[in-house]
């Protein structure tokens, strides 16, 4: 898997219908924007967080979809800030 915001490609290791040639299928995927295990707390906040706060407070509704697996530290990155 790679991150090149707002894309997130996948790669994934295939045969063939002969069932012995080897192949790789990359698979891409776009969102509003896109963070790699790199990425500091801070960056994510600002990013994906902070402009969402206007709409709150002007009695609107927002929500920010954290995706990925158990353990990964999205609950963390959350409340980081």
């Amino acid at each position: 898997m790679s991150v090149a915001n707002p894309v997130i490609r996948v790669c994934e290791p295939k045969y063939k219908v002969d069932g012995i040639t080897k192949f790789i299928e990359n698979n891409d995927f776009v969102f509003d924007y896109t963070f790699g295990e790199d990425d500091r707390t801070e960056t994510i906040y600002d990013n994906a967080v902070k402009p969402t706060l206007d709409q709150i407070f002007k009695q609107g509704i927002s929500t920010v979809f954290a995706y990925g697996q158990t353990g990964s530290g999205k609950t963390y990155t959350m409340e980081g800030i």
